[in-house]
């Protein structure tokens, strides 16, 4: 499991200072670039600009527990719950204190940004990515 730690910024939230769930989607995503740095060992800029490769979300699903405020601190853990010939499934559950706030559930595939399409996993990230499984 991969943790990270991200305050909710003024940015995050709504006028009364409670995260607002489209930005909460933006610090998953964080979360996951950071992820993407650490387990695959390819940043996002090597990733896009040096591979020519994306890894987008074709699908995902949110349950919101708790509100989330100004100032608090979200401990994100994105996990491998699932690897296909070119996508993986990841677990993002977020807490604050150890309190659960949100969780989502994210497929993503790996794509060939000039051709738009799915492309396998190299046997060198289907590896990284196997070890990450439960």
């Amino acid at each position: 499991m991969f943790r990270t730690s991200l305050p909710l910024r003024f940015a995050h939230c709504d006028p009364a200072g409670i995260g607002y769930y489209p930005r909460y989607f933006e610090l998953c995503d964080a979360a996951i670039e950071d992820w993407t740095a650490a387990v695959l060992g390819i940043d996002r800029r090597q990733m896009h600009l040096e591979m020519g490769l994306g890894l987008p979300t074709v699908s995902l699903h949110a349950d919101f527990a708790e509100p989330s405020r100004l100032g608090d601190r979200l401990d994100f853990t994105v996990g491998v719950t699932r690897v296909g010939r070119s996508s993986v499934d990841l677990a993002v559950d977020i807490a604050c204190s150890g309190e659960p706030r949100f969780a989502v559930r994210y497929t993503q595939v790996l794509t060939d940004l000039t051709r738009g399409s799915s492309r396998p996993w190299s046997p060198e990230l289907l590896e990284r990515l196997n070890k990450e499984l439960p």
